[in-house]
């Protein structure tokens, strides 16, 4: 195992640092496959990276550090660099086998300045660009507007704190499980009444998609009118497509009011959702839910006000999904 520790004082530091270990293993002193720990110390790192190398890497702020006092902070988004894979803060790329990130900040600057879409809001924090490989989140936080995580492939965030207005959950993935994680919808910069989406499911066919367990779910206040919802469609999945299934499941999580009782939407009808009804297995599920009143007491969902595409699964399909995705 090879491990770094690098610092905010020096320029490009993590860069650099990735830059060394393709130079190792170019150079055969570390083999391919070596482990490698790269320790942050507190601080705030002005970079956007790319990871594409083999080497299974933990990427971790030093210990007893908070999230957020460790930070890799900068502005990227479509209008900058075309294509998900380019806009983000952090990429991982197809080559990546094992990542993992423990106790760090990763924000993208970005700030919503048009309605134009051609002028490119979509700005990801993390994108996942890795169908074959495993990331790994535990104690970390993810700040961006518009589209704020991206993932493909497997992925699994633990007692994490995600932030976004539009969509900013989002991906190809197979499996995505977030366990005690707070997700939490922020109001758009630009004001005014605008809706505003959790995640916008693309996993691929027959696959359990986007797993929420003991998640929190909160939201700024907005002004009237600017519903939030958990879920949107994208629009174009089909049974034999390979991608763009509607899948997003909520387990035992917990919502306050300011979402949108029915928690799904197809844009009044604008967008095609598939599967056109959820089960255990994929599409728009959800059990256990319950609703965090302004005065902070829970009460339970009432699942009557789901949408029409959304399912209400039991306890052993439940149990059914979480042995699915199990590690």
């Amino acid at each position: 195992m090879l491990k770094l520790t690098v610092s905010p004082e020096k320029t490009g530091a993590i860069t650099q640092a990735f830059k060394r270990i393709k130079e190792l293993v170019v150079a055969s002193t570390i083999d391919s496959s070596t482990p490698i720990t790269l320790i942050l110390q507190p601080g705030i790192y002005h970079e956007i990276l790319s990871y594409n190398l083999s080497n299974p890497i933990t990427i971790e702020s030093v210990s007893g550090t908070k999230p957020e006092d460790c930070v890799l902070s900068a502005e990227n988004c479509e209008a900058f660099h075309k294509d998900t894979e380019n806009r983000s803060v952090f990429v991982i790329g197809s080559g990546a086998t094992e990542i993992t990130l423990k106790g760090f900040t990763i924000e993208n600057t970005h700030v919503k300045t048009n309605d134009d879409a051609s002028l490119g809001n979509q700005a990801e924090a993390l994108c996942f660009h890795n169908q074959t490989g495993k990331l790994i989140c535990e104690n970390m936080r993810f700040i961006s507007r518009q589209d704020t995580i991206h993932v493909k492939g497997t992925s699994r965030f633990y007692n994490c704190y995600v932030t976004g207005d539009v969509d900013f959950i989002w991906g190809y993935c197979k499996t995505s499980v977030f366990e005690n994680c707070k997700i939490h919808t922020r109001e758009d910069n630009r004001g005014g009444v605008r809706p505003a989406y959790v995640l916008q499911s693309r996993a691929l066919n027959s696959k359990p998609g986007f797993i929420f367990i003991d998640c929190d779910f909160t939201a700024d206040e907005r002004p009237s009118g600017s519903e939030i919802y958990i879920g949107r469609s994208q629009g174009t999945g089909k049974p034999d497509s390979v991608d763009r299934w509607d899948s997003i499941a909520l387990i035992n999580c917990t919502l306050s009011e300011n979402y949108n009782s029915s928690l799904w939407t197809d844009e009044d009808g604008s967008r095609v959702v598939y599967p056109e009804k959820g089960s255990w297995e994929f599409g728009w599920r959800q059990y256990g839910t319950k609703i965090r009143k302004k005065d902070g007491s829970l009460i339970d969902y009432d699942s009557s006000n789901q949408e029409k595409h959304g399912y209400t699964m039991t306890e052993d399909e439940v149990n059914k999904l979480l042995s699915l995705v199990s590690d």
